[in-house]
C-alpha cells in the first residue's frame, strides 16, 4: 500500500485496528492506532520517532505510545467504530498478492 493511500484510509476511519506484517519476524501483528494527535492525552506523551518517506507516525492506544508503521506491510485497516458497533461499515485492504 502506498503511504498516501494509507494516510487517507486511516483518516477516514479515525481510530482503527491496523493489521500488518512485522518487518523482522514476518508475523502478523496489530495495533489500535490513530493519526489524530489533537488530543491533550496524546500530546502529553513523549515522542522521539521521526517519520520517513516509507513510514507513518501513529499513536497506538493499545501500547500507549507512538509507533512508526510501514504502509507496505499493512494487510488491513478496520475502523474501531465498526468493531464497537458504532457504525456498520468496515474498510479492508487486501494483501498485495490478492490485488489485481
Amino acid at each position: 500500500m502506498k503511504k498516501a493511500d494509507f494516510i487517507s484510509q486511516v483518516d477516514k476511519c479515525g481510530d482503527a485496528v491496523i493489521t500488518y506484517r512485522s518487518t523482522n519476524s514476518r508475523k502478523l501483528k496489530y495495533n489500535v492506532c490513530t493519526l489524530n494527535f489533537d488530543n491533550k492525552y496524546i500530546q502529553s506523551k513523549k515522542n522521539r520517532a521521526k517519520e520517513t518517506k516509507d513510514t507513518v507516525l501513529l499513536f497506538c492506544w493499545d501500547t500507549d505510545s507512538y509507533r512508526l508503521l510501514r504502509p507496505m506491510n499493512v494487510t488491513s485497516i478496520v475502523p474501531l467504530s465498526a468493531i464497537l458497533r458504532n457504525k456498520r461499515w468496515i474498510y479492508m485492504t487486501l494483501p498485495k498478492r490478492m490485488k489485481n
